[in-house]
């Protein structure tokens, strides 16, 4: 019971291991912040975590960065209160050593924190905060455990996985098809007052302006506030170019910069002063109204009770597209292309935001009577349009979205100046001090997010205009080789989307796109339908559907997604034999004995639907051979796979392309003849009953598995459990243990063996069995052995038998054991880790 329980958590370390790199901010007790994750993405060392602090700088030898804790950070507000913009970001080269974060607090003060390098040990502090954790969800997660014990079912093992967060599931908006029905919207027909601050920049000015003159569906007026420009060619333009529309445009100009607050209530007093009815809209000049926008954002102004409305945008904070956040620059046509698609989302309720967004603001004059003014104790600017929104709501009035219209805001994507981060944190400080609860109505929002379906369609719109045609991935939950090989052709896309199964609802929907992703969730195909609409072409790729709760339907339904005359491709990727069978292993009840006949009577080869409903292979066989079918090409990663499938369907169009060779993995030298290694996470396909009865049948073996094991198959004591691993480290832990050569234990045809061809790539000797993409790889390498699967009786030893063999023809079966290869001290109270390498150690 204690290894299995040891061997859950090697588990959840392994999924949680971003813990391991954590450290706090400040001493205990009195705790400021807390580095969450310091990882390495490629080239660059990514350092993320929330502080209560005023500024960030990261140094190292040679080089630093600077930022400010400003992304929301719910989890944090909701335990702590204080400022939801808490989270930071930093990033550094990978080669940065020495590398120190400076926490600087109000007051002039700062905290120092020393950072470990992602390819530096831990220490034994994180190990220790990791053990904590897992024994607090595992006390949490106790009621499912007794029921999984006393009655083990799928559905138990998966409340387990979520219970001790295994299953990497996180929180996902649900999705409303009623924004694509068309509804009746009100109509907007009075003038408007426009009013525009301007200071520098006059290339987005002009292009401002000349937007403005031709795209505005109602009557205007425009106010323009010249703030004392540096740039000497501005202020001439804008008066000439005023002055040939003198009838509707006032050029307002300063001596002195008064920023964005004194600019807007000195034209807020020019308006007021003329009288007159309509909105007043409050417009920067770096927003690019896109044609017939007038109407659609002052619309929800008709109902007195609404006392501002902001469109969607780029970049504006909580209403951004792709996701929620500081925003993402747009390509040429862009903004037009993605209003067109916002103009035709139906007319919900319009959902109820926390505050408007200055860069494009209609604003009620009813309204803009009881509060007149922006408050200049916001100095030169942010924040006072919060206050605005505040000060209206505490008398009644309400603050909405219109994601009928999209406003592309292009300086908005970029942080800008010391500056305007220090006019940032004033700013937050004083709506806190104003407004105590304004950080929870806005991570409330967030938690909610009421505009999670237009926004996804957004970033679906957006995310086609990037890549033509769309990849658009079915893909399970699962992880493994599939997801290993979907993230590689994610990286390799300018935009994709992901369509994943096995999740709480049928279709979980993940938009890739500018490096950021938005995800969303739907039980409702025709919502998905509706989604990919805009998109121009679609290339419908099928990586893996095992998971899905109706598998036998979902050929059917990736189908109906492909649009007749928009050149839509579909494509399959076999990561497995799903479409061959519902084991897509192709183990049958016993072993793996060949493709099963579609009239089998093998009961692991029958699928049961949701009512309990039997589909025989015949009728499964029947609804995949439609994909296989409509399929341009199906890529096999493996002759022995393509194979395997052409048996079920000798027509498909295949395609042979292997994964690239590891590159990641080094020579090793000859470790001891007495410490065989297993590479790869172990279930029963994996071969883990196999290295069970090779290590209860040679106790004088020591073996090494570098990966997991499923907790439910104990291990002898003789089986080191490792834990997960970096594939890059494959070659310092080989040497590490002394490993001698490597048992590759699987018993079904994988499709490709990434584990099988790092092993070889070490140079020792690997023994397999012969069947699939592993046995293929075996009988092609001049350090691989294959053995065949039968007898089952007999199999494992016969592995262990060949493997002793080649060991002995090469030399390496009597080399001693070597002394720098001491198994490290492992057990609960204490683990002890491999210098540069993140993962765990069990207990002999």
């Amino acid at each position: 019971m204690l290894r299995r329980l040891h061997a859950l958590y090697l588990r959840y370390a392994a999924v949680h291991a971003d813990r391991l790199s954590g450290m706090p901010i400040g001493p205990y007790g009195r705790r400021i912040g807390q580095v969450e994750r310091v990882e390495r993405l490629g080239e660059e060392i990514i350092l993320s975590g929330w502080a209560d602090a005023a500024h960030l700088r990261l140094t190292w030898r040679g080089g630093e960065v600077s930022g400010v804790p400003d992304i929301h950070r719910a989890d944090v507000f909701a335990r702590r209160g204080g400022r939801s913009e808490c989270g930071f970001r930093l990033i550094a080269p990978v080669t940065a050593r020495g590398v120190v974060l400076w926490v600087e607090l109000a007051g002039g003060t700062a905290l120092q924190v020393d950072i470990r390098h992602p390819s530096d040990d831990p220490g034994p502090l994180a190990h220790r905060r990791m053990q904590r954790a897992f024994l607090r969800d595992l006390v949490r997660a106790s009621p499912v455990l007794l029921r999984h014990v006393l009655s083990p079912s799928d559905r138990t093992r998966t409340a387990i996985k979520r219970a001790l967060r295994l299953d990497g599931a996180r929180p996902t908006p649900v999705l409303d098809a009623g924004w694509f029905q068309r509804q009746a919207q009100p109509h907007a027909s009075g003038p408007i007052t426009i009013i525009l601050p301007v200071h520098n920049a006059l290339d987005l000015l002009r292009d401002c302006l000349a937007r403005v003159e031709a795209h505005t569906d109602l009557p205007w007026s425009l106010i323009v506030v010249e703030d004392a420009s540096t740039d000497l060619a501005l202020r001439p333009w804008l008066i000439q170019w005023a002055q040939r529309r003198a009838d509707r445009v006032t050029v307002l100009t300063q001596d002195r910069n008064l920023g964005f607050v004194g600019a807007v209530n000195e034209s807020l007093a020019l308006a007021q002063a003329r009288g007159g009815a309509g909105p007043v809209v409050l417009l920067n000049s770096d927003a690019m109204v896109p044609a017939g926008w007038a109407s659609r954002l002052t619309a929800p102004l008709t109902d007195a009770s609404v006392a501002s409305v902001t469109p969607m945008s780029n970049a504006a904070d909580v209403l951004s597209v792709p996701a929620i956040g500081s925003g993402m620059a747009l390509l040429a046509g862009e903004g037009d292309a993605l209003d067109a698609v916002a103009r035709g989302l139906g007319a919900m309720p319009l959902p109820l935001i926390p505050t408007g967004v200055g860069f494009c603001m209609a604003m009620s004059r009813d309204w803009l009577a009881r509060v007149p003014r922006l408050d200049p104790a916001f100095g030169r600017g942010y924040g006072e349009e919060v206050d605005w929104c505040q000060k209206t709501a505490a008398l009644g009035a309400r603050h909405l979205c219109q994601p009928g219209l999209f406003v592309e805001h292009v300086g908005g994507q970029s942080f800008g100046s010391a500056e305007k981060a220090e006019a940032l944190r004033r700013s937050a400080a004083l709506i806190s001090q104003r407004y105590p609860a304004y950080d929870a109505r806005v991570q409330a929002f967030i938690a909610a997010d009421p505009l999670a379906t237009p926004r996804l369609a957004l970033a679906i719109a957006l995310a086609g205009l990037r890549a033509d045609p769309l990849p658009v991935f079915l893909a399970h939950s699962l992880g493994g080789g599939a997801e290993v090989a979907l993230q590689r052709e994610l990286g390799a896309s300018a935009a994709a989307i992901v369509l994943r199964v096995g999740g709480q609802m049928r279709w979980r929907i993940e938009v890739h796109v500018g490096g950021q992703i938005t995800t969303g969730q739907t039980h409702d195909i025709t919502c998905l339908r509706a989604l990919l609409a805009p998109v121009a072409a679609l290339r419908l790729v099928y990586s893996c559907g095992v998971g899905d709760p109706d598998p036998v339907t979902l050929p059917k339904s990736l189908l109906s997604l492909r649009r007749t005359g928009k050149g839509d491709v579909v494509e399959m990727r076999l990561h497995d034999y799903f479409p061959i069978s519902p084991a897509y292993t192709l183990l049958g009840a016993q072993a793996f004995s060949g493709v099963p006949s579609p009239d089998t009577s093998d009961p692991a080869h029958v699928c049961r639907r949701a009512d309990g409903s039997a589909v025989p292979l015949s009728q499964w066989r029947a609804a995949w051979g439609d994909l296989v079918n409509a399929a341009q090409e199906v890529t096999v990663f493996s002759a022995t796979s393509r194979e395997l499938f052409q048996q079920a369907y000798p027509n498909a169009r295949t395609r042979l392309a292997p994964h690239p060779m590891p590159s990641h993995v080094r020579r090793t030298r000859n470790g001891a003849a007495d410490t065989i290694g297993i590479l790869g996470h172990l279930n029963r396909q994996k071969g883990a009953l196999v290295l069970r009865q090779i290590a209860r049948r040679n106790p004088s073996v020591r073996f090494i598995l570098l990966g997991l094991a499923d907790s439910a198959i104990a291990l002898p004591g003789n089986v080191r459990i490792h834990g997960d691993y970096r594939p890059e480290d494959i070659s310092d832990l080989t040497e590490h243990y002394g490993i001698s050569g490597w048992i590759m234990p699987a018993i079904w045809p994988e499709t490709f063996s990434f584990a099988t061809r790092e092993a070889l790539a070490t140079g020792l000797p690997v023994a397999g069995f012969a069947l699939g993409a592993q046995g293929e790889a075996l009988e092609a390498a001049p350090n691989g052995t294959v053995v065949a699967l039968d007898p089952q009786d007999t199999m494992a030893q016969r592995l262990f038998d060949a493997l002793r063999t080649d060991q002995a023809r090469n030399g390496t079966l009597n080399a001693p054991l070597r002394q720098d290869a001491a198994p490290p001290v492992a057990g609960w109270r204490g683990q002890a880790y491999l210098r540069r390498m993140p993962v765990l150690a069990s207990k002999k």
